[in-house]
């Protein structure tokens, strides 16, 4: 059956459509709104540039922040020697967003309903509209780009695959604004490009290959390095895009950028111009022509991440999006059927790799999956496209049938994973791991017992046969005056509040041989919620073999008791290898700072 490439590419549009009003980010508040975290980050050089005229010290940043919340701290700009403040973003983005934000200050200067302040309801409504039309032309460009190289069945498949078993999904229908549905865009631009670039000039003649593509790839991968700097590396495509990776693929390409310097240093000068204007911001508010604005964050170049940024269950790409299997698998039926384009595919890929995973936070903050990897799919679409060829073309109908089972399960997979990232909850970006992963996995019920997975992986999975208690201790003795709450019961209950942080460690002697569990419980009381979860109280399970502390295992108790301020809670381990002769149980409040927690009967338990 043949399907149309361009009734996949409106299915497409719709369901992008669909996601972008089942969660509106512009109606969203505070660090849920479309301007905020790293996107108000990329936008703030519009507001201080045409609103406030303080690009260089950004005073407005602080009554933005107390009065739209985007983000906690104004992390957006951090303080200069100088005096000013430097913008830790590149200004990328900020060029892009521009038609946006000025339809959106025309609107909002002429309204009596919103302040004209950069981020009230127009801005945030603009700034969403424009980023899903963004993610339309991008797609709408890779199937053009996908037609020229494959069957229109073929480019349908891809098209829906890409929209919506992965996390392409997410990052163009809901957290469209973030830079990768940009990038995204910009390379089916720039592959386009470069496939008009060799489909117009034959290799070895200059004669007939346009100016105006050299400009406009030049204007692409600037803007591309101007707003993530990394994306230097698309210069690839153009210097290897439908060369064969052979001697004389070599040689052809090399004689035919030998015959055009005048239009390769034009492309050359108008990235370099793009990326001039970060110089000048630069120049303009340090002094200094070069700044290292990502501060402490850096490239692990020599020790990269790529088993985490790859398979983890905290953020690895191939867990969240495990379609891309079938891309990586791509490249040998690519290399097979298209030779001519494997080169440039795959060497890019492995670069992006590469970089995207020497980054020291290589999970992206609070990210679905691999955030980072999604300005690559269009690359990626033609190893993706010349697996779903192959399988379409094969003898075997039951491989047809099976890969289109195992699409639907990971279309499911996706849409499922972007539902609990946002109106979901079960989705808890940057602290996930394999048991909260599969505890939770296609469930629609929030259980906050599970969110202990997310500090504690380890838990006894077999309903107990036997408790034998260890030790058990009620508290009595202990006064709550200080924190102002009666005991949870009897006549006393452990305070902790203020100068009090932490209880004693309470022991518990052995021996505990390898693989024994161990259980502590207790009951807990609170009298507000906690909102950093880093100043969550935490219970706090340690084993020790000769003196010495050889594991340890926390949970963090805000993440039920926020929503049950009394209730039991215990934490659950094994006894590390080679054993422990002892072990012990403590419980710290979070920072000198935080409210008061009432602790009582704790009991400590072997369970079989």
């Amino acid at each position: 059956m043949k399907l149309s490439a361009t009734v996949a590419l409106l299915v497409c549009y719709l369901m992008l459509v669909v996601a972008h009003l089942y969660y509106p980010k512009w109606q969203q508040g505070g660090t849920e709104a479309t301007l905020s975290y790293d996107v108000s980050g990329y936008y703030l050089y519009l507001p201080a540039v045409f609103i406030y005229d303080d690009l260089r010290e950004v005073k407005f940043l602080p009554q933005i922040i107390e009065q739209y919340r985007p983000t906690a701290t104004p992390y957006q700009a951090y303080p200069h020697a100088n005096g000013n403040a430097v913008m830790k973003y590149s200004l990328g983005q900020a060029v892009l967003y521009t038609p946006a934000f000025l339809l959106a200050h025309a609107y909002a200067s002429a309204s009596d309903e919103y302040p004209a302040d950069g981020f009230s309801r127009p801005y945030q409504l603009a700034i969403s509209l424009w980023s899903l039309l963004i993610s339309f032309l991008g797609l709408f460009v890779l199937m053009r780009v996908l037609l020229k190289y494959f069957t229109e069945s073929t480019v349908a498949l891809t098209l829906l695959l890409i929209t919506l078993a992965t996390n392409y999904f997410n990052y163009a229908a809901i957290d469209g604004a973030l830079t990768h549905n940009y990038e995204f865009s910009l390379y089916a631009l720039l592959i386009l490009a470069c496939t008009r670039l060799y489909q117009s000039g034959r290799e070895g003649s200059a004669a007939t290959a346009p100016w105006q593509l050299f400009a406009g790839i030049g204007l692409l991968i600037g803007l591309m390095a101007l707003t993530r700097p990394t994306e230097i590396i698309a210069c690839l495509l153009p210097l290897l895009w439908n060369m064969p990776p052979t001697r004389a693929g070599l040689q052809n390409r090399w004689s035919f950028l030998m015959h055009q310097p005048g239009k390769i240093a034009l492309a050359v000068a108008t990235c370099l111009l793009i990326g001039s204007m970060q110089l000048f911001y630069w120049k303009y508010v340090t002094g200094d022509w070069i700044e290292y604005s990502y501060q402490d964050q850096g490239f692990d170049w020599w020790e990269p991440h790529l088993v985490d940024g790859l398979f983890s269950y905290k953020a690895g790409w191939l867990t969240y999006t495990p379609v891309m299997w079938f891309a990586l698998i791509g490249f040998i039926p690519l290399y097979r059927s298209r030779t001519k384009i494997f080169a440039a595919t795959f060497l890019h890929s492995l670069l992006f790799i590469y970089v995207a995973f020497s980054w020291s936070v290589w999970w992206y903050g609070g990210s679905l999956g691999q955030r980072t990897m999604v300005q690559a799919y269009p690359i990626l679409a033609f190893p993706l496209a010349a697996t779903v060829e192959w399988v379409a073309r094969g003898r075997r109908k039951w491989l047809t049938y099976l890969f289109g089972g195992i699409c639907l399960i990971l279309v499911a997979h996706n849409l499922w994973f972007t539902h609990q990232a946002h109106r979901g909850g079960l989705l808890v970006a940057e602290w996930m791991n394999r048991s909260y992963y599969w505890r939770t996995l296609f469930t629609f019920d929030v259980n906050e017992d599970d969110k202990l997975l997310l500090d504690n992986p380890e838990f006894f999975r077999r309903t107990p046969k036997q408790l034998d208690t260890l030790l058990t201790n009620d508290f009595e003795n202990q006064s709550t005056k200080a924190c102002n709450l009666p005991p949870i019961s009897g006549q006393g209950s452990y305070c902790l509040i203020g100068q009090q942080q932490n209880t004693e460690e309470i022991w518990v002697h052995g021996p505990f041989a390898e693989g024994h569990w161990l259980r502590a419980s207790a009951d807990f009381q609170i009298d507000r919620t906690r909102g950093d979860v880093h100043s969550y109280t935490q219970l706090v399970l340690r084993f020790y073999r000769d003196g010495e502390r050889v594991k340890e295992r926390v949970i963090r108790l805000q993440r039920v008791l926020n929503h049950d301020f009394t209730r039991q809670v215990y934490i659950e381990a094994r006894a590390p290898e080679g054993g422990a002769d002892a072990a012990s149980v403590m419980v710290w409040n979070g920072g000198i700072d935080q409210p008061a927690v009432l602790i009582d009967n704790l009991v400590v338990t072997t369970v079989e």
